[in-house]
């Protein structure tokens, strides 16, 4: 497929961005903008509580935000980049999900990801310990409340008989684009991830392969094998998966003087260590971040899922005018 490419709304609340906090009008007009550019998509953050240990601000609640986009443009899907999807009872999460899909004419995507931050276990009341089969479990069980009527659930967490939900989605099912996979660096102690489950659940379960900004290329070629390898093990085509790469993207003049602003301005929204934030995220010239496009292109990246440091008009001009085209014939 032709790699497409999608722009996260900065839904940044407090912190360093006290002064410049996302208002309606300021995310319509860069929704907007972003639609009548040609971009694919609209994707938003989620972290219910601020969580330090990677990031130094909080997020608006993002089915609320992508709610208020699906009404001021027509064309866009509009996707979660991540939903930390067990801390959501999962009948309530279709409801939602499916009367979006229902109001936006099947726009929807949900990006799934199991979390990591205690506090927003805690606060919840869901063991975080459960956080993976819970997460799988909601995934079933989203499917089967957007496909028929009286519908049976019989599983570890979720029991229910002869429920009928609608309205249904547009869709045939909302895609499921789950995150994960290897990290590098001070994220790697954070995130403590479990790959080959995580892998494990993307081919089994997976439209897509949301993987994280903070790995390398040849930790991603690695994890991308291994759900090519279950996928086939689970009789699916590895076609069927959508690998798609979430990054914060930071232009920069054409010297190091610049990069150290950059990453100023990164620091706004990470906590991780300087020389995670400049290895890591695309923080650089546009040269250089053309090239790091390239290569994930090259090793099998169809989807960009790019996230601005603020309501950025720059960047998106020089992503429409140099990088949205870029790669139409791609297969």
């Amino acid at each position: 497929m032709p790699v497409q490419i999608g722009i996260v709304l900065p839904t940044f609340y407090g912190g360093a961005y006290e002064d410049n906090n996302p208002t309606m009008a300021r995310l319509t007009e860069f929704g907007q903008r972003v639609e009548d550019m040609g971009f694919h998509g609209l994707w938003v953050i989620d972290h219910l509580v601020v969580a330090p240990p990677i990031y130094r601000t909080a997020w608006l609640e993002p089915l609320t935000v992508l709610s208020s986009m699906i009404a001021v443009t027509k064309r866009v899907t509009v996707g979660t980049s991540i939903l930390v999807t067990p801390i959501r009872t999962p009948a309530i999460l279709a409801k939602t999900l499916n009367t979006m899909d229902y109001l936006s004419n099947g726009r929807v995507i949900l990006g799934s990801g199991v979390g990591w931050w205690d506090q927003e276990f805690e606060v919840c009341g869901f063991p975080k310990k459960e956080r993976g089969e819970r997460t799988e479990e909601t995934v079933d069980i989203l499917h089967k409340l957007g496909a028929g009527e009286n519908v049976s659930h019989d599983g570890k967490y979720w029991k229910f008989k002869d429920i009928t939900m609608t309205p249904r989605p547009v869709q045939k099912r909302i895609p499921v684009w789950y995150a994960g996979g290897s990290a590098a660096g001070h994220a790697n102690d954070v995130y403590t991830p479990q790959v080959e489950r995580v892998m494990r659940r993307i081919a089994r379960q997976g439209d897509g392969w949301l993987s994280r900004a903070v790995t390398n290329p040849e930790l991603m070629k690695k994890d991308w094998a291994m759900i090519q390898q279950y996928s086939k093990e689970y009789g699916r085509d590895p076609k069927e998966i959508t690998f798609a790469h979430l990054n914060l993207v930071c232009l920069t003049a054409d010297d190091d003087t610049n990069r150290e602003e950059g990453y100023k301005r990164m620091a706004k929204i990470s906590n991780m260590p300087k020389e995670d934030v400049l290895a890591d995220y695309m923080v650089g010239t546009k040269a250089q971040i053309l090239k790091r496009l390239d290569n994930l292109v090259e090793l099998g990246v169809r989807y960009f899922v790019l996230w601005p440091t603020g309501f950025d008009y720059e960047l998106l001009t020089w992503l429409k005018e140099t990088v949205l085209h870029r790669y139409e014939k791609v297969q």
